[in-house]
């Protein structure tokens, strides 16, 4: 899994006035929240992946050696305002990664009693190639 489809899908997100204008970028980020975080928030975390090379790629003496990777990338709403906030949320972040070429994989609603705050996890495969 690549750091740079992290920041790519980052990229996105800052970049999309549709996001934004629900979740100001300074509240998108790579990594997990902390309690002293603004709510609502978005966080990007790298999920899984694999790596690796089309025919040839580890004797080819010349030419360009193809690798594809396949990401799962996390990406989670996190309000104190309930569901209805995530789910609006996160109805702009999967046209975006959808535009983006990648697909959902799966979406589900959380609700923690301690911290009090409500979660809509996401998760998208995308598909990279490199030209090592």
């Amino acid at each position: 899994m690549s750091v740079n489809t992290t920041r790519q899908v980052y990229g996105w997100l800052v970049s999309s006035s549709s996001v934004t204008s629900l979740i100001p970028q300074n509240d998108i980020k790579i990594g997990y929240p902390r309690v002293e975080d603004n709510f609502p928030c978005i966080t990007i975390t790298p999920a899984g992946g694999v790596s690796y090379g089309y025919l040839g790629y580890g004797t080819a003496n010349t030419g360009s050696k193809i690798r594809r990777e396949d990401s799962i990338i996390q990406i989670d709403v996190w309000s104190k305002n309930g569901f209805y906030e995530t789910d609006n949320v996160s109805e702009e972040i999967t046209k975006v990664m959808i535009s983006g070429t990648c697909r959902e994989q799966s979406a589900n609603n959380f609700y923690n009693d301690e911290t009090g705050l409500y979660r809509r996890n996401m998760s998208y495969s995308y598909v990279y190639f490199h030209n090592d």
